[in-house]
């Protein structure tokens, strides 16, 4: 505990927001200071994303627990309703998810998913206080498999890295055409991956999976050609950052620090070359994010074909989600720019290609759209 608590505090860039919070934590383990939680007004659990595990805490919590204390899970994709299945009633009117984005310190999104017997006052509580007194941007989400965020990243995401592999485009490409270019933080799409962990992609994909029966848009989380990478990279022990490489490679050359792109096929790691698009370089310099996009996807070279498909991918997805997983446009929008900084929400990109053009265009492509985007095109409505 000890040793997890002195990585915290000299994690780069800081956790704290000052170094005087410091006194306002104490420590403890499950062994000795478990019984400590009869005295807290809200538990938080955030043990490791398996199910019987978390299960096994919430019965040690009900058995410790003052009757009206909060207790929340920080799950990332786990039904709500599974996590609390057995507690009593009582356990379930103050027991509801908080998925906190990591680091929470500076990524704004927090979705909070009721169970099915949480209290309204409880939830409205909650909301409350995590906006006000916590600074975060409040979703609330339905209990869904991985809620709103991780759901439509997960999916994307995996549609994105298969686009890439099957098409010949490099780790180095894929990330110069899915960064700041495109209004998402620099991590982009291979080095994103390597801060969150290529064992966790993996994890995070078999679970997601069987949990969307009826998906038809999850086949993207089985392709054999990302699976075979996954387990090439996982077998080597190259998991990201944690583990010193994963899709780059640090390498220090005489000109100073490099970062190696991996090349998927020969699982060799490559200098930079610093890749160059004719589209990218004709419009790069537009200021307006959304105005960039549109004309990158305009244009007919290799870049723009990857940016048009992987994005009208992504935007029929996200109506897919509606009313399902949240009726709220908005929400759906926010919950992408606080949970992932990204300059703007699906829907908001859509807009800024034109909805009844990209749709034209999806369609010609013999790519299907919601129903409800083509009735409210017809009704006159058109963004």
């Amino acid at each position: 505990v000890r040793q997890g608590w002195e990585r915290c505090l000299a994690a780069r860039p800081a956790n704290l927001f000052s170094e005087r919070r410091v006194e306002l934590v104490s420590l403890g383990n499950f062994d000795d200071d478990f019984a400590r939680i009869a005295e807290v007004d809200w538990i938080l659990e955030a043990v490791v994303e398996r199910l019987p595990a978390k299960q096994s805490v919430m019965a040690r919590i009900e058995a410790l627990r003052r009757p009206d204390s909060i207790v929340s899970t920080n799950t990332s994709g786990l039904r709500i309703r599974d996590i609390g299945a057995g507690r009593s009633a009582q356990f379930q009117a103050h027991f509801l998810g908080t998925h906190f984005f990591n680091p929470p310190r500076y990524l704004k999104l927090l979705e909070v998913i009721p169970g099915e017997q949480t209290k309204p006052e409880l939830l409205d509580f909650m909301r409350r206080f995590a906006s006000e007194r916590l600074g975060k941007g409040v979703i609330l989400c339905k209990d869904t498999p991985n809620f709103i965020a991780n759901r439509l990243f997960s999916i994307t995401n995996a549609f994105t890295l298969n686009y890439a592999l099957e098409n010949g485009y490099t780790i180095e490409e894929v990330d110069q055409l899915t960064g700041e270019l495109i209004g998402n933080p620099k991590t982009a799409t291979f080095r994103l991956l390597d801060l969150i962990g290529i064992d966790i992609m993996a994890d995070v994909g078999n679970h997601l999976y069987p949990s969307l029966a009826g998906d038809p848009f999850r086949e993207v989380l089985i392709s054999e050609q990302v699976g075979r990478l996954a387990a090439a990279m996982i077998e080597h022990g190259w998991l990201g950052r944690k583990s010193g490489q994963g899709f780059y490679r640090r390498v220090e050359a005489e000109a100073g620090t490099e970062f190696w792109w991996l090349d998927p096929d020969s699982l060799q790691y490559r200098a930079p070359t610093r890749p160059r698009f004719d589209s990218v370089g004709k419009h790069k310099d537009v200021a307006e994010v959304g105005e960039r996009l549109r004309r990158l996807v305009e244009e007919r070279d290799r870049a723009a074909i990857f940016l048009w498909t992987t994005t009208a991918f992504g935007l029929r997805y996200a109506a897919s989600l509606v009313p399902q997983v949240s009726p709220d446009l908005v929400s759906i929008d926010s919950a992408m720019k606080w949970g992932f900084m990204q300059e703007l929400g699906p829907f908001e990109r859509w807009d800024a290609l034109g909805v009844a053009e990209s749709v034209g265009r999806m369609e010609s492509e013999g790519n299907a759209v919601a129903p409800w985007v083509k009735e409210m095109l017809a009704a006159g409505i058109g963004s």
